[in-house]
């Protein structure tokens, strides 16, 4: 049963908040799909080559090649997972049939647009009746740390 974890992001930015959970995925020796709708998906391919100079996170958008090589990748809007990812990162309200395919699933969503918290919240009432599916819900507090919450 994959394990559904809602990000409601008050202090980060989304580019910020989606590396550092792709830098602890990568450590745990996991890969990730990451799947919004253009042209946000380029904008986060974009933010994954330029984001940290330091760190460098393999990964590729859409049809591109390379997903054998890689510990990310990007769709934006396919059912497509080119690399066989265990962890699912949606991003600006996407949504995927086949959630229950991966280890882990990572629902980002800010908390300063109206319209991606009312689309957060009705993606936690539909999925929440599953009962393939285990809910929890983190925010950030004031200093931008995550605190589970019920």
């Amino acid at each position: 049963m994959p394990q559904v974890d809602f990000y409601h992001l008050t202090q980060s930015d989304l580019a910020d908040a989606l590396v550092t959970l792709l830098k602890k995925t990568h450590v745990a020796g996991k890969k990730a799909l990451i799947q919004c709708p253009m042209p946000a998906a380029e904008a986060i391919d974009e933010a994954l080559w330029s984001h940290d100079p330091e760190s460098w996170l393999p990964h590729g958008l859409d049809d591109a090649k390379g997903a054998k090589y890689a510990s990310s990748w990007v769709v934006s809007g396919s059912e497509a997972n080119p690399l066989d990812a265990e962890f699912l990162f949606l991003l600006h309200g996407a949504e995927r049939a086949d959630m229950t395919e991966f280890e882990r699933v990572f629902n980002l969503f800010d908390g300063r647009s109206e319209a991606q918290v009312t689309q957060a919240r009705a993606q936690w009432q539909e999925w929440r009746n599953r009962d393939n599916l285990e809910m929890r819900y983190f925010a950030q507090d004031d200093a931008g740390k995550w605190e589970k919450r019920r």
